[in-house]
This record gives structure tokens, sequence and C-alpha cells, in this order.
């Protein structure tokens, strides 16, 4: 009887954990987007920062993340100097006001969805075309809500930005996803 409470509440320990990654990447996903429309372009990724410690201190396979971290960050970083260098859009933050380069917030929204791939996300690893879907078609609405509270201007229309962000989207988002794979394994 022990070992089946034991295993109830271990499950129940897990399910809590999914809804608490999910959660917390949704809080600093936007307290990040917040903060950079209003100036406090630091509060968002203290946020995130903080989270990312506790994951770390929660999980078991540190490495497998950490090295997913990494890789998303890298394509997160090609993926925004992107849309910075070719004038698509316009960042706000400190970084890219005074130095013309990605700011930091983005970068930690690339970071904190990594943690969330092996966990809350993990619905969408090793599916290709659920992943391609969700790129071209929800992805977008990450930087078109960005540019709605002012983190971010896009330099053209709106459907021109959508366009452009959904054929973006629809490559990395799959990219992503098959890295989470081979990381994995």
């Amino acid at each position: 009887m022990k070992v089946l409470t034991w295993i109830t509440c271990r499950l129940n320990i897990k399910k809590i954990f999914l809804i608490f990654n999910g959660l917390t990447f949704y809080i600093y996903w936007w307290v990040s987007l917040w903060g950079a429309s209003v100036g406090k372009f630091f509060i968002g990724p203290l946020l995130a920062i903080s989270y990312f410690i506790l994951h770390f201190i929660l999980i078991t396979n540190k490495k497998k993340e950490l090295k997913y971290m990494l890789f998303c960050i890298v394509v997160g970083f090609m993926f925004e100097s992107i849309l910075l260098y070719s004038g698509f859009l316009t960042y706000r933050g400190i970084i890219s006001n005074s130095y013309n380069l990605v700011p930091l917030w983005p970068i930690i929204l690339w970071a904190g969805y990594s943690l969330t791939v092996f966990h809350s996300f993990k619905y969408v690893k090793g599916n290709y075309f659920i992943s391609f879907i969700l790129g071209a078609f929800l992805a977008p609405l990450i930087h078109i809500s960005s540019n709605k509270l002012g983190a971010i201007s896009f330099n053209y229309s709106f459907y021109i930005s959508y366009l452009i962000l959904m054929v973006m989207w629809s490559v990395c988002f799959p990219l992503l996803n098959y890295a989470s794979v081979k990381i994995n394994d």
C-alpha cells in the first residue's frame, strides 16, 4: 500500500511540475514583453533566470537540457539577428539601442522555450508535422504580440510581417524539434 501511495504522489508531483513548467514560461514571457515595452528591460530576464535556476535544481537530466538550451540560444540569436539586421523589425532594449544587437529579453525567451520541450511541451517532440503547423501559424503570434505590446516594431505591414514570420518559423520550429529529438536520444 505504501508503494502505491508513493507512486500516486510521484505522479502528482510530475503533473504539477508540467503545469508549473508551462505556466512559469508564459508568466516570464509576458513579463519580458511588458518589461521591454515600458523600458524595464531586465525584469523579465531576471524572473526567467530565477526560474531557470529552480528548474535545473529540480530536474534529473541537467546535461541534456543544458545542451538543448545552448542550442536554442544560438538558433534564437541567429533568428532574431536576421530579423534585426534585415530591417524587418526594431527591438526595444538596452543592448539593441546602444549597440544594435538583439536584446537580452528575446534570447532569454528562446532559452526558456528550451526548458519546456522535455516537459510541458513534450507532446510536440518528434512530431514534425505538428511542429511545422505550430511554427507556421502560431509561432508568428509571438512576434505579433510583441509588436502589439510595443516591445518590437515591425517595419512592414502586418500581413507582410506575418507571412515572413510564417515562413521563417515553419522552418525553425521543426529544426528545434529535430534537435530536441537528437539531443534526447
